[in-house]
């Protein structure tokens, strides 16, 4: 897996608006540290009220038969992957490094698409509120490469739904990475945080994980309906509602 060009945040601050602008904007220089104390601090809601089909995955946005899922397995195999049927819709085999337990495999059924902040962590965070629309962008979101992520399986199980104060991924090399990935998808899409939740980021990004920064180039604009995934350096905007 590209580890997210050394995990440094380029994000392009603008004002607040729903889904992208076409138009160019300057791009701002900000740690991970500054960024997660831009985020809102709210206790979750509506846990009773979630179902995963409230997010529509995985879908085929391009047309091309490859669903997201496919889609990431088959931006993140460091080997061409090979498919089921020779229309190559769906992956058979390649090779994934998972980097939350640092273990490699080569069938793609070893390997789960892990939703960094999981769908009902989202809902609980503020996607209760979005359209279904929007819902959908986000549990198939190929525009920003940390959004979804290729693991092993049952490392995926074992996370759940929950929060960083809740797991964090068994290999503590790793947990830089994630809680940097975690609150730049959480910045993304507009989503709070909760008390516990921050104090946990805080800790991890308190150091020289949280200092990190990067300039940006001009900032990439996303065409979601083409099914692109960012895999160089990449610009964050808002996302959501």
């Amino acid at each position: 897996m590209k580890l997210r060009v050394s995990l440094l945040v380029a994000v392009l601050l603008v004002t607040l608006m729903p889904v992208l602008n076409s138009e160019s904007a300057s791009a701002t220089t900000i740690t991970a540290r500054s960024m997660l104390l831009k985020l809102t601090v709210r206790a979750e809601s509506g846990s009773t009220t979630y179902s995963r089909t409230y997010f529509k995955h995985w879908i085929d946005a391009d047309r091309d038969c490859q669903d997201t899922r496919a889609e990431v397995l088959i931006a993140e195999s460091k080997v061409t992957p090979r498919y089921t049927t020779t229309r190559h819709c769906t992956v058979a085999t390649g090779r994934w490094y998972s980097y939350y337990d640092g273990a490699t495999w080569t069938k793609a059924s070893d390997v789960d698409i892990d939703h960094m902040v999981p769908l009902k962590e989202a809902w609980k965070s503020g996607a209760r509120l979005w359209s279904v629309t929007n819902r959908t962008r986000y549990a198939n979101d190929l525009g920003f490469s940390a959004t979804l992520i290729a693991v092993t399986d049952n490392v995926n199980q074992a996370k759940g739904d929950r929060d960083p104060a809740g797991w964090l991924p068994p290999r503590t090399a790793a947990r830089c990475t994630y809680a940097i990935q975690w609150v730049q998808v959480k910045y993304r899409w507009r989503l709070s945080i909760d008390p516990a939740e921050r104090t946990k980021l805080s800790s991890i990004l308190s150091g020289s994980c949280g200092s990190r920064g990067h300039h940006s180039a001009r900032p990439r604009h996303l065409n979601w309906a083409a099914g692109e995934r960012a895999s160089h350096a990449f610009s964050l905007t808002w996302r959501g509602p």
